[in-house]
């Protein structure tokens, strides 16, 4: 994972502002590798100082879903005891806002797609994100706006 080349002619010292979408936080929670250890490395990143990242309440929605479905009471406190520590650092949960919701509303109109999506893409953009790691190639409809990258 090279965030540095993610961010085409950045070349700043500062910290990238990278959003993240639902499916990174699955491929760590759940353990699936390659791509569980390159997130590490990420949220690290995170807490280092070196970024910053963000996600939408619909990302934590959608991630705490998914163990609530499952009657994995365990995986949905990992998670929450996993952002509690992450917020510490260089790390936000952002609210969907009254502004986040019409642009939210907008770019589905516009490009399509899942609501939930549209919505993290809305907060990426509202919170001035580079772009947003994400595995869904759905998400790409939305490259006109925000560059979507793979963690590679």
């Amino acid at each position: 994972m090279n965030i540095k080349s993610d961010v085409a002619g950045n070349g700043s010292p500062d910290p990238v502002k990278i959003a993240l979408d639902t499916n990174v936080f699955i491929y760590l929670l759940e353990d699936i590798e390659p791509s569980a250890s390159k997130v590490e490395k990420l949220l690290n990143s995170f807490m280092k100082g070196e970024n910053e990242g963000v996600i939408s309440t619909i990302n934590l929605a959608e991630i705490l879903s998914g163990f609530y479905l499952t009657e994995n009471q365990q995986g949905a406190t990992k998670t929450k005891d996993l952002l509690k520590d992450l917020t510490i650092s260089n790390f936000e949960i952002i609210p969907v806002t009254v502004e986040i919701a019409d642009l939210g509303a907008k770019l589905r109109a516009k490009r399509g797609g899942k609501l939930p999506d549209a919505l993290v893409a809305a907060t990426a953009i509202n919170m001035k994100a580079e772009f947003i790691y994400s595995q869904d190639k759905d998400m790409k409809r939305y490259e006109k706006d925000i560059k979507i990258s793979e963690i590679t």
